[in-house]
């Protein structure tokens, strides 16, 4: 009899550990499992919700095209673990969608930040917490907002406190000695609302014993669901937990919308996972195989340039502008940043120089008097001496805009003008005759 007990004993055991082996089921789900009976299981969340809407209106999957929702639905999300597309939940939202994130250490910061929602870490010394661990703090209503109406106190796991100064506060926890930090927070986006739960065990199985949890997960569910201003919400409940994947485009129909979705959902994730992670050892030498490549290539188009040789500066050439002398001086006048009065004012002097050389004077008197001296020594005839006069008064004009500013229609004379006033000027040299001598002046 003894042995044939330890048999049965034995027998049992074996019977039990292949049946959770071949069987696996809720007893074996991982943490925040849906189906999970054990202690941080979601089963009875599940249930709560099923109780409040219908078994037909609430959905747990782990897959979701965002073109299946309405504006009538609502979003559980549950510790994410993979990107969250903010901007395809902000136009779901905007339409009238509601959102509800529970999560502490999971991806929904990409969400959070979107919003200007910022993670910050509980008191470490709370004014009430569960078996005098800070870790177990106790939150209390912030508010009497419609999410946390039947709410007393609420348990918390291993929390994170949320921070936005604009947004609605629905739960705290106070510390003791130290600032209140929110737990909880609601606003509208559009026509929709977000909440933000910043701890995502506080409805596992073991929590929900405690009644103020209970009564806050009730709170929730109805205001995800219940009507609002711009119409009756009679939509789906969508649980998604942990590893869920949101594919496709809010309002978009399927087609190129949904794959540009769908990559650029991947791209964001791809992006998330490196910073998190770090680059995998394949990608990293691939990479640096390109990098070592592209810096060869280079190396190899510079090194093989060959370049045009250039003399020393002491071996080049004077520019003509830099140089003293008539040449220096003529191209200083003829540059192109060079004002082209100052070529009228050269082409003056050199008249009025000549002029006065040919009649035996050492300096050039004025204009007038220059003419008559002209007409009386008869170097030019009576149309040479009339021209000369209407050229030295349209010099002149130059000259008194030099000296003080003048504002004229001459202030910026074209090169065609001055190559005309230097014809004028030549024609009226070659007419003008030589000056008869001193002694033969003096004798007439």
């Amino acid at each position: 009899m003894p042995r044939s007990r330890f048999l049965l004993h034995a027998y049992a055991t074996l019977a039990g550990i292949l049946c959770a082996w071949g069987f696996p089921g809720s007893a074996l789900a991982g943490p925040l499992a849906p189906g999970g009976e054990d202690w941080e299981g979601l089963s009875q969340l599940v249930r709560t919700a099923q109780g409040e809407l219908g078994p037909q209106r609430v959905i747990v999957t782990s897959s979701l095209d965002l073109g299946d929702l309405r504006r009538a639905d609502a979003l559980l999300l549950v510790h994410p673990e993979r990107a969250l597309d903010a901007e395809e939940l902000t136009m779901f939202m905007r339409a009238g969608g509601r959102v509800v994130l529970l999560d502490d250490y999971g991806t929904g910061t990409g969400l959070l930040s979107h919003f200007g929602i910022r993670r910050v870490p509980l008191p470490q010394r709370p004014a009430a917490m569960l078996r005098g661990n800070p870790a177990l703090a106790i939150a209390e209503p912030a508010s009497s907002h419609e999410a946390v109406r039947d709410v007393t106190r609420v348990v918390t796991n291993h929390a994170t406190g949320l921070e936005h100064p604009a947004l609605s506060p629905l739960l705290v926890v106070h510390g003791e000695d130290e600032p209140d930090v929110l737990l909880a927070v609601a606003g509208a986006v559009g026509q929709g609302r977000l909440l933000v739960l910043g701890d995502s065990s506080v409805f596992m199985n073991e929590m929900l014993r405690y009644p103020g949890n209970r009564a806050l997960l009730a709170d929730l569910v109805r205001y995800a669901t219940e009507d609002d201003a711009w119409g009756r919400l009679d939509g789906k409940l969508y649980v998604l937990v942990n590893d869920f994947e949101l594919t496709g485009s809010f309002g978009v129909d399927p087609g190129l919308g949904g794959v540009a979705g769908r990559a650029r959902r991947s791209l964001i994730e791809a992006f998330e996972t490196l910073q998190k992670d770090g680059m995998p050892p394949g990608a990293a030498y691939l990479a640096a195989l390109a990098v070592g490549l592209a810096v060869v290539f280079w190396t190899g188009l510079r090194a093989g340039k060959t370049h045009r040789p250039s003399p020393p500066r002491f071996a080049r050439p004077l520019p003509v502008v830099a140089q003293g002398g008539v040449a220096g001086h003529a191209a200083t006048l003829a540059a192109p940043g060079t004002a082209r009065f100052l070529a009228m004012l050269e082409l003056k002097s050199a008249l009025e120089e000549d002029l006065a050389a040919r009649l035996g004077m050492e300096r050039a008197p004025p204009h007038d008097a220059l003419v008559a001296k002209v007409r009386a020594a008869r170097l030019l005839d009576e149309d040479g001496s009339r021209d000369l006069k209407g050229l030295f008064e349209t010099l002149a004009l130059f000259e008194t805009m030099l000296g003080g500013k003048r504002r004229t229609s001459l202030e910026r004379p074209r090169d065609v003008e001055v190559v005309a006033v230097a014809d004028r000027v030549r024609r009226l040299l070659a007419a003008a005759a030589p000056a008869p001598p001193r002694d033969r002046l003096e004798k007439q």
